[in-house]
């Protein structure tokens, strides 16, 4: 199960999401992605802090909301990213890709 909300912020959407993003809640995720409205200059946020579980198909969606952002001359960043997901983003390269921060950080930031 996922639970996604979208909150606006000065510098741009922030999707928290709670749950399990993987093969079959992947499509209800990207549905959320293509309602954004995002324009040049801003950053789209995804709080990860609630994320329990993320398989392939959830670091894919990473991959399309990064997308999404650049169509709209935004920028993505992964905050509160469980330690879990932070290896797997490490270990496939993909935080030379994104801004990411991870749940230690994120919770040291806001304290």
């Amino acid at each position: 199960m996922l639970n996604t909300t979208t909150r606006q912020t000065s510098d741009g959407p922030v999707l928290d999401i709670h749950g399990d993003l993987d093969f079959h809640t992947v499509p209800a995720f990207r549905k959320t992605l293509e309602g954004l409205t995002l324009t040049p200059g801003q950053r789209l946020e995804l709080n990860l802090a609630g994320l329990r579980f993320c398989d392939s198909s959830g670091i894919t969606a990473f991959l399309v909301a990064r997308n999404v952002a650049a169509t709209a001359g935004a920028v993505v960043a992964l905050t509160g990213v469980p330690e879990t997901t932070f290896r797997v983003l490490r270990i496939v390269g993909l935080d030379q890709v994104f801004v990411i921060e991870p749940a230690e950080r994120a919770e040291a930031d806001s304290a």
